[in-house]
């Protein structure tokens, strides 16, 4: 499962009541909260609920669509991300300096997110002054501006105080996560969302995160609150909407056989560079000498300049040996059309009774040293390639080789994910694409590897540690 994050451009937590015009875009936390007087209005007790803005801008995301970097029919799932700030068992003290007023953090409470119906402005509040509702903390409160309870920008207003009264009652897409402890961070599924902004259903102007209606509508002495890290924080911990894509290379030109469904694949290139073809008037013929087995075969793109198409040689026998042609291809149509040979050799069978030994191997890295340190702006191609250890062969079975990434020795922020393995000029090659381009500045990285063989899973003694920073 390959990863893609955005992280927000802008955020801001808003507030009714008695916050109605208080604005909070500068703070490195965001504190929802319901609850706090009943209906009671006097400055002891002053009942309100808030709400957490916050906006991704998609374009980058439709670039690599548009070049097909990352496949948009491969995108899985957008899920929506924060991490929470205060730990279950903190009880916030009872603040005396200018009300009485009870607060603790929220448990057994539901959160819903929901699109924003309109453009906000993010502000430059600091912190929502006298209530003080978290902790008591230096800095110059802005206390007034947009946007707030009201107002999106100094020039509109919601359509309804908070966007929305009632959130689920007025959009058609939200998500909703319920929190038993109170600790949890926020892992939100709104794919629904997201692929409605992407399709022109809507406009992209970012989602709300509230708590469900029938909480925000309890009267209560006591203010709960939980609060996530927003991307203000000075730490990794930022924010982020989450892209998870399934778009692996798995190669079969070197273990065709007549007992599966194999990938045959096309790469091509512009230099050393992967480059699309007009796709459209390309098929593919497959053929045993002169004659032909398949014709007018659908290739599918995969990734910027990566082709393939799935075939299943029933009838070969082992040793035998074809000729995938792939007709009309051309880069710039009609110019230069051409028709691109490969060949492959049908292998022994796939399946089998007979169960090969499990070698040890070594794992060669390249393409990144160890203890690098790069820019925001790079793009790496990480080759990992497998050898049988004290010798020079290459693997014989069937095996899958994973990377995952962790950063700071203690999040991971790429699970599990398969390596790209290819056919290029006649060579396997496994490698799979490091986008800088979404990792946090001054962060540290380590990226393992694993490879599955014949029923077992190991971790690779092998690793690479690495640094980002932002380009000068």
């Amino acid at each position: 499962m390959s990863i893609f994050r955005i992280y927000p451009s802008k955020s801001n937590t808003i507030a009714g009541s008695y916050f109605s015009n208080l604005n909070s875009g500068q703070n490195a936390v965001t504190d929802l909260w319901y609850g706090g007087g009943g209906t009671d209005t006097s400055p002891e007790k002053r009942n309100s609920v808030s709400r957490f803005l916050v906006y991704f801008d998609l374009n980058n995301l439709q670039q690599k669509f548009s070049t097909k970097e990352i496949n948009d029919s491969l995108v899985t799932s957008y899920r929506l991300k924060l991490t929470n700030s205060k730990p279950s068992d903190f009880v916030l003290e009872d603040d005396y300096e200018y009300d009485i007023l009870f607060k603790k953090v929220a448990t057994s409470f539901d959160l819903i997110a929901f699109p924003i119906n309109k453009y906000w402005e993010e502000g430059r509040g600091y912190d929502l002054t006298k209530e003080i509702y978290t902790v008591k903390q230096k800095g110059n409160y802005l206390i007034n501006g947009v946007s707030n309870w009201v107002s999106a920008t100094t020039q509109s207003i919601w359509d309804e105080p908070g966007i929305y009264t009632n959130p689920t009652a007025s959009t058609v897409f939200y998500a909703t996560q319920h929190f038993d402890i109170g600790n949890e961070d926020i892992n939100m599924d709104v794919t629904d969302i997201v692929r409605n902004w992407l399709s022109g259903g809507s406009e992209n102007y970012g989602i709300a995160i509230a708590y469900r209606r029938d909480y925000e509508l309890l009267s209560t002495n006591t203010r709960y609150i939980c609060s996530f890290f927003t991307e203000k924080t000075n730490s990794a911990f930022k924010p982020y909407l989450e892209v998870s894509y399934n778009q692996v290379i798995q190669d079969d030109r070197k273990q065709i056989t007549n007992n599966r469904i194999s990938n045959l694949f096309l790469y091509t290139f512009s230099g050393h560079n992967f480059t699309n073809i007009n796709l459209s008037a390309v098929t593919v013929d497959i053929k045993n000498g002169s004659n032909v087995v398949f014709s007018g075969l659908t290739p599918i793109q995969l990734s910027t300049g990566t082709y393939y198409i799935n075939v299943w040689m029933s009838g070969a026998t082992a040793g035998e040996k074809y000729t995938d042609i792939w007709n009309n291809v051309s880069f710039n149509f009609p110019y230069d059309n051409q028709n691109i040979e490969q060949t492959f050799q049908i292998q022994k069978n796939y399946y089998t009774a007979s169960k090969p030994s499990i070698n040890e191997y070594v794992l060669e890295v390249y393409g990144i040293e160890q203890g690098k340190i790069i820019h925001q702006d790079e793009k790496i191609r990480v080759y990992c390639d497998l050898r049988v250890n004290y010798s020079i062969s290459k693997p014989t079975t069937s095996y899958s080789l994973q990377y995952r990434i962790i950063m700071n020795n203690q999040v991971e922020i790429i699970p599990w994910t398969e390596v790209n393995q290819a056919v290029i000029s006649d060579c396997k090659t496994n490698y799979f694409d490091l986008d800088a381009s979404w990792l946090l500045h001054n962060q540290t990285y380590q990226i393992n590897f694993k490879i599955n063989e014949m029923g077992t899973s190991r971790v690779m003694p092998e690793r690479i540690d690495l640094k980002v920073i932002k380009p000068f």
